[in-house]
């Protein structure tokens, strides 16, 4: 991701994941021709050095014990009684989050080219955050890392997020109407199925579904969607569809 792209976004919580961004970087010394799926263990080592950490520790007594909410396959959410005004998410399993999986073909004629797969990128999993922080403010912030579930697994990240009141008395989830026309604020353009792309800035979202976004005051709060950046052939492809936009 550049970093230039959302320099604008000045909050405490996107500083303080980009300073994360930027340590990480010089702790794994990482490069963009590193695969992390196939580098899962090394990195897991490395970072389990970090779990030692005084706001790790902290985190781990802070929860320890606490009820949670298996928030899809992604995370475990939390609330902390010393902080009722945000929620806080622990990335399970041995993954940093998910990602999506790009498809140009179609076969069973669904509509959607885009489909969620395990992320072993760290790197990838908060500057999902950092973009999202830029669209609808969300202020997502990072947290801290703490051990796996499983001895061998990923660290887990920890972040956490304003918790987002409901616009209508019922609970309603916006339609996908509502989410389309909401995303336009940001000029982001339906691709099919629940993925959204900024021709512009190439911001992508994808796994845009009711579930998860929010529409308060007529903006879009695309809480838990995947967000990065388009790569040259997600771009290609979406102009070659682009015609009716």
């Amino acid at each position: 991701m550049d970093s230039d792209l959302h320099a604008e976004d000045s909050s405490a919580e996107t500083v303080g994941i980009r300073r994360v961004v930027r340590e990480l970087g010089r702790i794994l010394q990482s490069g963009s021709s590193v695969d992390w799926q196939g580098s899962r263990r090394w990195c897991g080592e490395v970072l389990a050095s970090l779990t030692e950490s005084p706001e790790s520790q902290r985190l781990v007594e802070m929860f320890e014990g606490a009820p949670y909410i298996v928030g899809g396959d992604e995370h475990h959410l939390i609330r902390a009684e010393s902080d009722p005004g945000r929620i806080y998410k622990f990335t399970h399993g041995d993954n940093f989050g998910c990602r999506a999986y790009f498809s140009k073909h179609d076969p069973e004629l669904t509509g959607r080219h885009f489909h969620g797969t395990g992320n072993a990128d760290p790197f990838y999993y908060l500057r999902r955050w950092e973009i999202l922080n830029s669209l609808g403010g969300l202020q997502t912030r990072f947290e801290g890392i703490v051990p796996p579930e499983i001895s061998g697994h990923l660290p887990r990240f920890c972040i956490s997020q304003v918790a987002l009141r409901w616009q209508t008395a019922n609970r309603r989830n916006p339609t996908e109407d509502e989410i389309e026309r909401a995303l336009r604020l940001y000029g982001l353009r339906k691709l099919g199925g629940d993925a959204y792309l900024n021709f512009d800035t190439r911001v992508l979202l994808t796994d845009a579904a009711p579930r998860n976004v929010r529409v308060i005051e007529g903006a879009p709060v695309p809480f838990d969607a995947v967000a990065e950046i388009a790569s040259d052939e997600i771009l290609e492809w979406a102009r070659a569809r682009a015609t009716g936009f």
